[in-house]
């Protein structure tokens, strides 16, 4: 499948992305444009791609629904996409790895991460098996949420 993103929106075919591109007034030259791409998890919100990528889910087709990511994972991910990050410091890959938070614990010996008034640590299962530790850093300033996924604290 096709992926064409614009300011706001995302298609899977080049018209629908022309007509989606004139309603938030991105110039035709500036519709980003992704081959042979899979959707491979698909929420109200927002969508997860093959090559990684995480856009909105706002205008796919009703009819695309994949659900290949564990809840954890959805939720985990969804906690980022609010933030308006473009991708979390641990990167996409792992939170798709997440099967499920075994423990989640507030980090106070460590100092917050810069700009972040809270720190917790999570303990994780993936997908094949394996542990990991992630680090949610976040905080609310002028009533919005932001939050990042580190994989180690900064020094």
């Amino acid at each position: 499948m096709n992926r064409y993103t614009t300011k706001r929106y995302v298609a899977i075919c080049c018209s629908e992305a022309e007509r989606l591109a004139k309603l938030d007034g991105t110039p035709i030259e500036n519709i980003r444009y992704a081959p042979n791409v899979d959707l491979l998890h698909r929420t109200d919100w927002w969508a997860y791609w093959s090559d990684e990528q995480v856009t909105t889910a706002i205008s796919l087709p009703d009819t695309l629904q994949p659900k290949t990511l564990s809840q954890a994972a959805a939720d985990l991910i969804f906690d980022v996409w609010a933030s308006g990050l473009s991708a979390p410091h641990c990167g996409w890959a792992l939170l798709t790895q997440v099967e499920r938070v075994l423990s989640s614990e507030r980090d106070s010996c460590q100092e917050v991460s810069e700009g972040f008034s809270s720190q917790e640590k999570l303990t994780l299962e993936l997908t094949d098996g394996r542990l990991a530790i992630i680090y949610r850093c976040s905080r609310f300033s002028n009533c919005e949420y932001h939050c990042d996924f580190l994989s180690e604290l900064p020094e």
